[in-house]
């Protein structure tokens, strides 16, 4: 087998995958998110409150939650939720 056509090990398509990646204007970066500050975030959400996360002890986190779950969720389950809150 030529180089080319030898199959290649998870480490050498990892890289390759971030090359390509780094080409296309992406940088990497490690994000540590609080499972209790997203988990309020995604509850928030579901129930239709407004994104507020400075009120929470990790906003990040609580801010990722909400908005993970609102795209979850999709934009017809979204509106009827806002319709529903409307006065």
């Amino acid at each position: 087998m030529t180089e080319d056509n030898r199959p290649k090990g998870l480490a050498e398509r990892q890289r390759q995958f971030r090359e390509r990646q780094r080409a296309a204007g992406f940088t990497q970066r490690t994000l540590w998110i609080h499972a209790d500050s997203e988990e309020a975030g995604r509850r928030a959400a579901a129930s239709g409150d407004p994104c507020n996360p400075l009120e929470h002890s990790h906003p990040e986190s609580w801010a990722i939650g909400w908005v993970d779950e609102m795209a979850r969720m999709g934009p017809e389950i979204v509106e009827h939720i806002i319709r529903s809150k409307a006065p």
